[in-house]
């Protein structure tokens, strides 16, 4: 027997769990896979015969439990080229809407990474965002799954397969959730980044282009650097090497990336400013809520506020204090202050990487100053309904 991870693995698994679970008591579930065969959960091998150990044991545990759904079906896709999650996502979006029936519902679950979930979730939300069909099935009848199958697992549902198992095995709820929507009020053109010296090809994935949508931190500084950093050596060597590029950014950084001043304009809901923090930066993050973290639990949004400001920090306090950000230590100490904001307008005069959940853009100082707001609650993702929130 095969004891690596496979797509249809998946599948069984998320297939079974849907089926045996009350929130889709009576209904006809249509599911469907979007996996990208590179992710650290194939690609891993220790991962993959890990996550292989327990997809195995969570069917034998759950395989005598009452089924609730009157039908599960499922499809799997795997993505063969950049940019083909979204082709997919919308393929299956229109195959959903083109044969509805009453009492079907429709999953579109990512197995892949950061890049294959962040392509699935922005191509359902811009979908919907097109015409009022396709918002009210998104709303009402297409929720998206989100496994933690690669290295990063940015905004998933669960830090981990095992806690992805044990909430959909438990009681849910289903709720529409934000997104962050990030664009630049200005504009730059090839010339001006040759001018700065500066190659985006470098450091960012040509196709990510703005507007950039995200689904749970969206920053812009050395954290962006620490993200193109870590993605470019998992590139030629797979792993988790987060921690590795913390110190290891922070010692080049500076120098491919001068420090700037700073103008961060925070605004309600009701588009008027509540604060202005004017300061040299070593990076601001932004969540479409509070209460986030980063992949692998990385506590930079430790609670209720979803803005994080930190100013600039010398490499040594930076080394020193990094488990700060990872625990949520850091809240009450001068390393950062934390704010809350609809909106967030940020000005600067220099060229600065932006992160949104794991895809890393270049932008350089004409682009600025650039907006980051959340959106009205849109894409629909399950809860557990233990959850007060």
């Amino acid at each position: 027997m095969n004891d690596f991870l496979s797509p249809d693995d998946i599948s069984n698994l998320i297939s079974l769990l849907i089926k045996k679970n009350k929130l889709w008591e009576e209904k006809n579930v249509r599911i469907f896979f979007i996996s990208n065969k590179f992710a650290g959960c194939f690609t891993n091998k220790k991962l993959s015969r890990h996550y292989k150990k327990i997809i195995n044991f969570t069917q034998k545990e759950i395989a005598s439990l009452p089924d609730y759904a009157n039908s599960v079906s499922t499809k799997v896709f795997t993505t063969e080229y950049s940019g083909h999650g979204k082709d997919l996502a919308n393929a299956i979006i229109a195959e959903f809407i083109g044969t509805f029936e009453p009492e079907s519902e429709c999953i579109i679950v990512s197995a892949g990474g950061d890049g294959t979930s962040l392509e699935m979730q922005t191509t359902v939300y811009t979908a919907a965002q097109s015409e009022p069909k396709k918002m009210e099935m998104v709303k009402n009848h297409i929720t998206l799954l989100r496994l933690p199958l690669g290295t990063g697992n940015d905004g998933t549902d669960g830090h981990c397969l095992e806690e992805t198992i044990e909430l959909l095995k438990g009681p849910l709820k289903l709720q529409n959730a934000c997104a962050l929507k990030i664009y630049p009020e200005g504009s730059h053109t090839s010339e001006d980044l040759q001018r700065l010296g500066k190659n985006p090809a470098k450091y960012c994935n040509p196709d990510f282009k703005a507007p950039w949508y995200c689904f749970n931190i969206a920053s812009i500084g050395l954290d962006a650097y620490v993200v193109y950093m870590t993605n470019s050596v998992k590139k030629k060597l797979p792993g988790n090497f987060y921690h590795l590029c913390v110190p290891l950014s922070g010692l080049v950084y500076d120098k491919d990336f001068p420090t700037g001043n700073a103008k961060i304009e925070l605004f309600d809901k009701d588009g008027i400013k509540t604060e202005e923090v004017n300061a040299p930066i070593t990076l601001v993050a932004v969540g479409a809520s509070g209460h986030r973290v980063y992949g692998g639990g990385h506590k930079v949004l430790p609670n209720e506020h979803n803005v994080c400001i930190t100013p600039k920090v010398s490499l040594p306090r930076l080394i020193r204090d990094n488990h700060q950000f990872i625990d949520g230590s850091f809240v009450g100490t001068d390393l950062a202050s934390l704010h809350s904001a609809e909106k967030v307008r940020i000005s600067y005069d220099q060229a600065i990487l932006l992160q949104a959940d794991g895809e890393v853009a270049m932008l350089c100082k004409e682009d600025f100053p650039i907006v980051i707001e959340k959106t009205e609650p849109c894409i629909r993702i399950i809860t557990s309904s233990n959850n007060l929130a």
